[in-house]
């Protein structure tokens, strides 16, 4: 649970930065939705941790 609301945060402030710097709406929704993939701890595939736990391959 920790983990996404990290993951949401970070999302934000890239958004936030992204939309400063650039003043692309869509770069900067398209660069805060990879972050918020990329940070949620199962990486956006089944249950459980990214890097331990029971995972199947």
């Amino acid at each position: 649970m920790i983990g996404i609301i990290i993951a949401v945060l970070v999302a934000a402030v890239v958004y936030a930065l992204l939309i400063a710097l650039t003043g692309s709406g869509i770069l900067a929704l398209v660069a805060a939705i990879l972050v918020l993939l990329a940070g949620i701890p199962s990486g956006g595939f089944g249950l459980g941790g990214r890097f331990g736990g029971s995972s199947r391959y």
